[in-house]
């Protein structure tokens, strides 16, 4: 019985020392961690203080800083609960929150108010080198979540809404693949505030005087193939219509993850340094990141146009600054589009378009552009298209079609 009591204690310091609360005297590690890890993020983030009260810590007076820009001071403290030293000396928190942000412009007779600011799932390593973010850069939060955030007049009255923003990483899967994605929900304006006649002119013929919308997203990484995926990067406008987005590409390695988390530093250097970036420096780090890019694979590719009403719209008010009517307009379209494909000197992809397009004009459904080439292709060889960008026709067997 002795024994057994004596391994149920050893146990119980054991599983203690595994997750022991970050008291008073490790308040300034964990910020300081954070603010390190935050310069391969390419962000300069600084603080006044950090206190600790069990397992919370508090930081007050915290600032972001962006080359060439002011200081941005974000208001209130953020407080950090949950807060755990792991073994190795990293920490873990299970949730950060913000105040809420209240701003008035009195000039404009605007408030802006932002609410329910929280991070959750956040990591921060024991060791914070190039080698190690390279792994755990995806494994910082699980989610992050924030709204609802609106602009007003004075009187109450809403000009601009946005109902929940939201970004979150699930852990690698069995295969590897780590994924990520984004959805920004409930995003309402009223253009009727708009007191220009044009605008105005075009949010009558549209009907959108209240503007409505959703953006949304999710995308896979498998560092260990290079390979990467965004699947229907999309952006939906209540009752006209939607836009969604997908590609795959290969040679997206951890090699090249390294090349990209150097800009991000030196982009945290000059923000520290207080400089600005000049037009040679952003010369040189744009060619930096196309030198990376360019072993980039272009795997495939597509944007796709669903029709809820826009498309009738759009026709109907181009016709009218002809002084013409929709269907009028419409049966001229299907004239001119095969004289223009013609100059393409293509006659298969040109009776591809032609008949695409009459389709979707008799019948407005969907819309599909999409790149299916045999085989991956890299971006050095979209080099070679600069002087006849009708090559990529050929390059990355470009598909048209509608109603599908």
């Amino acid at each position: 019985m002795h024994t057994r009591i004596s391994h149920l204690a050893l146990a119980g310091a054991a599983l203690a020392l595994t997750a022991t609360p970050a008291f008073a005297l490790e308040a300034t590690g964990f910020a300081d961690k954070l603010v390190e890890v935050s310069r391969f993020m390419g962000v300069s983030l600084d603080y006044g203080s950090a206190t600790a009260e069990g397992d919370t810590i508090t930081l007050a007076n915290f600032t972001l800083a962006v080359p060439g820009e002011d200081l941005v001071v974000i208001p209130g403290e953020i407080v950090f609960e949950g807060v755990v030293e792991t073994p190795d000396g990293g920490y873990t928190a299970e949730r950060a929150t913000i105040a809420d942000i209240a701003f008035t412009d009195e000039d404009e007779g605007i408030t802006l108010t932002f609410v329910d600011i929280l991070a959750e799932g956040i990591s921060l390593p024991a060791e914070i080198t190039m080698d190690t973010m390279i792994d755990v850069s995806m494994d910082l939060y699980d989610r992050v979540s924030a709204g609802p955030l609106t602009v007003a007049k004075e009187d109450g009255t809403e000009l601009f809404a946005i109902d929940t923003m939201e970004a979150w990483v699930e852990n690698a899967a069995a295969d590897g693949g780590i994924t990520t994605g984004y959805r920004i929900a409930g995003v309402r304006a009223d253009l009727s505030a708009f007191d220009d006649a044009e605008a105005q002119e075009v949010i009558s013929a549209f009907g959108i005087a209240q503007f409505g919308a959703e953006l949304s997203g999710e995308g896979t990484w498998w560092p260990d193939t290079g390979r990467a995926e965004m699947t229907d990067m999309s952006i939906v406008l209540d009752e006209l219509g939607s836009l969604s987005m997908n590609f795959a590409v290969e040679g997206y390695t951890r090699e090249l993850y390294r090349e990209l988390m150097k800009i991000n530093l030196k982009m945290a250097e000059l923000s520290e340094a207080g400089e600005e970036i000049d037009e040679a420096q952003m010369e040189r780090l744009s060619q930096s990141m196309l030198a990376e890019f360019a072993a980039l694979k272009l795997d495939s590719a597509s944007i796709r146009y669903n029709d809820a009403s826009l498309f009738m719209k759009a026709l109907d008010f181009a016709a009218a600054e002809q002084g013409l009517d929709g269907a009028t307009f419409a049966q001229g379209l299907k004239f001119t589009v095969p004289m223009l494909l013609a100059e393409l000197d293509n006659a298969n992809f040109s009776e591809m378009v032609s008949g695409a397009v009459n389709a979707f004009i008799d019948d407005p459904q969907n819309f599909e552009i999409a790149a299916e080439p045999a085989q991956p292709v890299g971006v050095e060889e979209f080099m070679g298209v600069e002087d006849d960008p009708m090559l990529l026709i050929d390059l990355l067997n470009l598909q048209v079609r509608a109603n599908q």
